[in-house]
């Protein structure tokens, strides 16, 4: 998750790497709210644009994860 909130802080520019961290995470066990937690909790160091797109990339891995499960 330590990489994760590093992505979250570059913005757009590390986008498809967050994907890969979210989707490696969540099937090492994080949870949908532990990733949450920690992209929030880098808004102050990468600012409030950085974080809405980096919880638009965990909303559209959750969506993907979901529909690979059902």
């Amino acid at each position: 998750m330590f990489l994760a909130a590093a992505l979250t802080v570059l913005g757009p520019v590390g986008e498809p790497q967050l994907r890969m961290t979210i989707k490696n995470g969540l099937s090492a066990g994080a949870t949908k709210r532990e990733v949450a937690e920690v992209i929030w909790q880098m808004s102050m160091f990468g600012g409030l644009p950085a974080t809405q797109k980096a919880l638009e990339t965990a909303q559209a891995v959750f969506a993907e994860t979901e529909e690979k499960e059902a």
